[in-house]
């Protein structure tokens, strides 16, 4: 009840238009009603070879009652229609607030297909909830208490017949239902989400598959998910059918009860031929109302199951996400100086340290490197200083004022990153610079390509800025894709630089470039480059050497090597790695 109560506050903004909706949905069906009543009291009456006259009111219904009914379906429509399309753009937006504040930490544990399932497939399986769900319920209790009141007054028992009855559509079976199908709904949403998740990486994965000749056993996992999935719409599909047999038996056994009750009435002149002809059509139409009850109550537990798996990611971040001011831009143009003080971190669920009592300054005109074998903890540090991640321990302070007192999006602000596999979307050239910075002109965008030493590569595409990059900037080389990285870096104009592996997968001579045009460029930067490679680390002010999240050793280039420890094993180690890779003569 806490999910349904959770979805229904989602609706709470727009209720006059759900009562709208609900109120001409009442329309429309009392409109079929009423044309069937009208039909029924036309044909009685004709039987008996009235005069015109006696006849006008209820040729003037039927035409009335038929043109309304068309009216009010499509106003229903459009209405409920309009009122869902408001609620789940409510929806999405939040979703989509919830997800940004925990990521990537609250959403690490996810696969990249369940994701995309939550935030595509559930959020489409809730427009369920409230088109077919909560309107064919308030409809069904107004139609099904006005007709009882109706058709009781014209004969008592008729009415309670009729609310029996249409109690039976509209309670019983969708009990029914939701019985049936209070586990499959969670089963379908999960399946679905596996075969989601699979089929997202075999295509990510084809490549490597297909290299591995691995490419069938994947396939037949997907064939295995597809089948699942179709097994339990099958099965949907019988009870769809099996609500439609019942709906129909208790519809028909209705009016069977309805005539055996009326037709000693009529003899016994309680009642008219003509009105037990009414009647008998009209205990017909108003079980419109309860009829799609059954299937509404299969969709309530199919938006359930997918309303948890949305609560579930949005709720598994391990980030406050309470309010936090932000940092100025006088701040953050100012900043001089991150201080890490006795910082320590584990990830949730791990007993192992990353990160133990961590001490290191980025300073604005110097650049500090932290090397150290793969997993010693130097990604780590990059995702608490721009705050993925909180310390368990210990303090972050910009010039002096702790970052955790500001939110996580200003103090993202602060850094510029650049990774070993920064990433591009399928756009434009344009379109990729200007996410750091929309407001940027045209000369700024060329000035920043110029700066990262993009010119001759650019002065060679013929659609400037508007060339294409590809899927995750799949035309971009190695180099290049590091140069668009820093060009997009300039733009943002952060006072301090994450250069994160920056080097990685690159041929030795690209490194040296890379890397010579980060130095140069970001002179006026604190920059704080995480690396296992060797390349350049003489120009570094300081080298902080990392091994299993504890810092080892300090100091420049020159003191590591004559100290003869930790750092010069490592250096020993990564220079014999290089001269094995070398080409044999």
């Amino acid at each position: 009840m806490k999910i349904i109560w959770r979805l229904l506050d989602f609706v709470k903004p727009f209720t006059k238009e759900v009562l709208l909706s609900v109120l001409i949905g009442v329309a429309t069906i009392g409109a079929g009603i009423g044309m069937m009543g009208t039909s029924a009291y036309l044909i009685s009456m004709a039987a008996l070879h009235p005069s015109i006259a006696e006849l006008q009111v209820a040729i003037v219904g039927v035409r009335f009652f038929g043109i309304s009914r068309g009216v009010f379906r499509y106003l229903e429509r459009l209405v409920s229609h309009s009122v869902n399309l408001k609620v789940l753009t409510r929806l999405r937006v939040w979703i989509y607030e919830g997800a940004e504040k925990i990521a990537p930490a609250g959403l690490q544990s996810q696969r990249g297909g369940d994701l995309l399932n939550r935030l595509m497939a559930d959020v489409e399986t809730l427009e369920n909830f409230y088109v077919r769900v909560i309107s064919p319920i308030l409809v069904a209790f107004v139609i099904t208490l006005g007709m009882s009141l109706f058709l009781g007054s014209y004969f008592l028992p008729l009415g309670i017949i009729l609310a029996v009855g249409m109690i039976l559509n509209g309670l019983l079976l969708p009990t029914l239902s939701i019985l049936m199908t209070r586990n499959t709904g969670n089963q379908l949403s999960q399946t679905r989400a596996m075969l989601s998740a699979d089929m997202l990486e075999t295509f990510q994965g084809l490549e490597d598959l297909q290299a591995a000749c691995a490419e069938n056993r994947w396939l037949q996992k997907v064939e295995s998910g597809s089948k699942s999935v179709g097994r339990i719409q099958l099965y949907y599909g019988f009870l769809d059918g099996l609500n439609d047999g019942l709906l129909l038996l208790v519809s028909n056994l209705t009016l069977l009860a309805i005539l055996i009750a009326a037709i000693p009435a009529v003899v016994a002149g309680l009642m008219s031929g003509v009105s037990l002809a009414v009647v008998s059509l009209l205990s017909m139409a108003s079980f419109e109302a309860t009829n799609p009850l059954p299937h509404a109550a299969q969709n309530l537990t199919a938006s359930v199951a997918s309303a948890r798996r949305i609560l579930e990611m949005i709720g598994s971040g391990p980030i406050n996400t309470t309010e936090l001011p932000e940092l100025s831009p006088q701040q953050i143009g100012s900043a001089e100086r991150i201080e890490i003080r006795d910082l320590s971190f584990a990830y949730p669920g791990s007993e192992d340290q990353a990160l133990q009592h961590i001490n290191l300054t980025i300073e604005r005109g110097k650049i500090t490197a932290l090397v150290g074998p793969s997993g010693a903890g130097k990604t780590s540090l990059v995702n608490l200083l721009v705050r993925f991640w909180e310390p368990n321990n210990g303090e972050i302070l910009l010039d002096g004022k702790d970052l955790q007192q500001y939110s996580g999006e200003s103090v993202r602000r602060l850094f510029g990153v650049i990774s070993q596999s920064n990433y591009f979307f399928a756009g434009t050239l344009r379109d990729n610079l200007l996410l750091a910075d929309p407001q940027a002109k045209e000369t700024e965008l060329l000035a920043a390509i110029h700066t990262a030493e993009l010119g001759p590569w650019f002065d060679s595409l013929p659609d400037g800025l508007n060339t294409w990059l590809g899927e995750q900037g799949a035309r971009l080389s190695g180099g290049e894709a590091q140069r668009l990285a820093i060009a997009r870096v300039l733009l943002q104009k952060p006072p301090f630089i994450l250069l994160d592996e920056p080097i990685s997968h690159l041929d030795t001579e690209t490194e040296k470039n890379v890397l010579t045009t980060l130095f140069r460029v970001f002179t006026d930067k604190g920059v704080l480059m995480i690396t296992h490679n060797l390349a350049m680390l003489d120009k570094t002010n300081e080298i902080i050497f990392i091994s299993e999240g504890n810092v080892l050793e300090r100091g420049n280039q020159s003191q590591l090597l004559l100290q003869n420890q930790a750092y010069a094993h490592f250096w020993d180690l990564k220079r014999n790695e290089i001269r094995v890779d070398l080409p044999l003569n």
